[in-house]
């Protein structure tokens, strides 16, 4: 039994709400007319409900039959008062309309209805199941964790722990569109190696797994584990001729070719599988192998065809807006710097926009399913653990004084915790509008980084002419004062070629009339203009810290955040976040 669809994540206005909602009210309606008025056939009064599934499944390209299968197997259980058949035969239905899910909702939902009580192994949890897995494919994700979160408890309540990975597998996806992609990669793990050790295993849960492992293990660039993961699942699924998962396999080597610089494998393989991915739902899938198609294009000085692609991701955004991910954000950057490298304007304020569209609609859909998750996946796995810590009390036959001094023990580390966050917020407090007083008190140098110490005017101190470190000094100037210094690639050596002088000669003016090592000095730069954007800009407070370090020419998080911690005594995101409650 595979639920586990491998699909990501949406935003939508409520008129995408509204429909679904009255389809269900139509179809319900219309299906309780036509049940009142079924008659059972005759050629079918006398089959069993065994013989009425085998006929069912036996008629797959026959809707009609299918129908009429499902139907009286529903009327021989209303007659027989089965619930359980009943479920059984809603389920049915609801297959029969598997490519209309609005209709086969109203058949799960009776199957619910009848069945949420009766403490079956596999209803109702396999109906949520179904519900969650058909909304995350069609990108809606907050529906769909309601539903996964659903079959989890009935899942637990009844003791099906196929349905329970299941679902946990599913909740990982929903985070690997988070990109909590650690928290992700716990979730798929556990779910792995259940599998891996359950000899009556689903071997296509088994293959979907795999894919999943190598999914993430690519996005966070551990590329051995990667192509470890996608090999084996590829085999798994040559074994089972699923061509669907064999070029999702394909498509996630390409990915890996691009982060193994191997660009032009990179597009060829990706170029193949999103040809056969064209009718797939999988379409944030083909928007991530389109981008870095894109991005291989890019690497390989092809420009043309890498805007192709770039606009390829946004007309497919266009038409599934819901499947959103930094991927689009970064496709829209890369359009909008294009355009304003050739001087297009028009074109350059269009992507702008859209990035910030985008940007906003993610930052909200962000909140909103990670708030439902921590508030409920994250909360239920505490409540586990609980559950096991109170039961290994118990079977020690020390309840009451352990739970007592356990209840001390936490109390104590939770007074603790919240003195040293008290602490660590008052302190991050006081640093923070110390800064600020200091940034008021000295404003040009702190927003511009141009502040010079008195010249020394014995230029035989360094051993260069009076001339060559004027030069120097007004190249550094037009240096700051075009914000060149945010671009990534910047070094001494390529900093001393663009000034047509050594190394050594801007080494020695940086150290001389800057007080800085040139490291030193280009971060100073660099943090400035960030906390300049940081303060100007409300959209740029929405970005990532990550984004905001690349944004200003930081090739990594963890560079920026020390940069800016030994600038400021205070780390980036504690500083939005101050900034934000004082609103200055």
């Amino acid at each position: 039994m595979i639920i586990s669809f491998n699909c990501r994540y949406f935003s939508f206005s409520r008129k995408y709400i509204l429909l679904p909602v009255l389809l269900l009210a139509f179809y319900s309606f219309a299906f309780a007319q036509t049940s009142i008025n079924f008659t059972i056939p005759d050629s079918l009064k006398l089959k069993t409900y065994d013989e009425l599934t085998t006929a069912f499944a036996a008629d797959r390209n026959d809707s009609i039959n299918r129908n009429l299968y499902a139907k009286t197997y529903i009327a021989k259980a209303t007659k027989d008062r089965d619930s359980l058949r009943m479920a059984m035969g809603y389920e049915l239905m609801g297959f029969i309309y598997y490519k209309d899910y609005p209709k086969s909702f109203v058949f799960y939902n009776k199957a619910i209805e009848v069945s949420e009580n009766l403490g079956n192994l596999r209803y109702p949890a396999i109906l949520y199941t179904y519900k969650g897995a058909v909304l995350s494919t069609d990108g809606k994700h907050k529906e769909a964790l309601e539903n996964h979160l659903k079959a989890i408890e009935y899942a637990e309540l009844n003791n099906n722990k196929e349905l329970l990975y299941v679902n946990k597998h599913n909740i990982g996806i929903l985070k690997t569109h988070l990109e909590l992609y650690d928290e992700a990669l716990q979730i798929f793990k556990e779910c792995y190696i259940y599998e891996l050790y359950n000899k009556e295993r689903d071997e296509e849960d088994f293959m979907y797994s795999h894919f999943s492992l190598a999914d993430v293990y690519t996005a966070t660039h551990e590329l051995d584990s990667a192509i470890k993961y996608n090999i084996q699942g590829k085999k798994l699924a040559l074994k089972l001729k699923n061509n669907d998962i064999q070029t999702l396999f394909s498509l996630n080597r390409g990915i890996i070719y691009f982060h193994q610089k191997k660009y032009k494998k990179s597009t060829e393989l990706l170029e193949n599988a999103i040809d056969s991915l064209h009718d797939s739902r999988e379409k944030l899938t083909i928007i991530n192998g389109l981008y870095h198609m894109a991005k291989s294009y890019d690497s390989l000085h092809q420009k043309d065809k890498a805007i192709l692609n770039y606009k390829k991701v946004d007309s497919l955004f266009n038409k599934h807006p819901y499947h959103i991910s930094s991927v689009i954000m970064n496709t829209y950057k890369a359009l909008y710097t294009h355009y304003k490298t050739i001087n297009d304007k028009e074109n350059e304020a269009v992507y702008i926009n859209k990035a910030l569209l985008a940007h906003d609609t993610h930052k909200k859909d962000y909140q909103k399913i990670s708030n439902k998750i921590i508030k409920t996946f994250d909360r239920r796995k505490l409540l586990e653990k609980q559950k096991e810590l109170n039961k290994a009390l118990s079977q020690k036959d020390k309840k009451y004084t352990t739970f007592i001094i356990l209840a001390f023990i936490v109390f104590a580390i939770f007074i603790f915790t919240l003195l040293i966050f008290y602490i660590k917020q008052r302190n991050t407090k006081k640093r923070f509008h110390e800064f600020v007083e200091h940034q008021k008190r000295k404003a040009s140098e702190i927003a511009t980084e141009k502040t010079t110490p008195a010249i020394n005017k014995n230029t035989k101190d360094i051993g260069l002419a009076e001339d060559v470190i004027d030069q120097l000094l007004n190249s550094l100037e037009n240096f700051e004062t075009a914000h060149t210094y945010i671009q990534s690639d910047i070094t001494l050596p390529s900093l001393s070629k663009r000034f047509k002088t050594n190394s050594a000669y801007l080494s020695k003016v940086i150290n001389t009339y800057k007080n800085k090592k040139f490291a030193e000095y280009l971060n100073d730069l660099r943090v400035a203009y960030a906390i300049e954007k940081i303060q100007s800009d409300k959209h740029f407070r929405l970005y990532t810290i990550k984004a905001i370090a690349l944004e200003v020419g930081f090739n990594n998080s963890q560079s920026f955040a020390r940069a800016f911690k030994r600038k400021t005594n205070i780390k980036p995101s504690d500083f939005i976040r101050q900034l934000e409650e004082t609103k200055i």
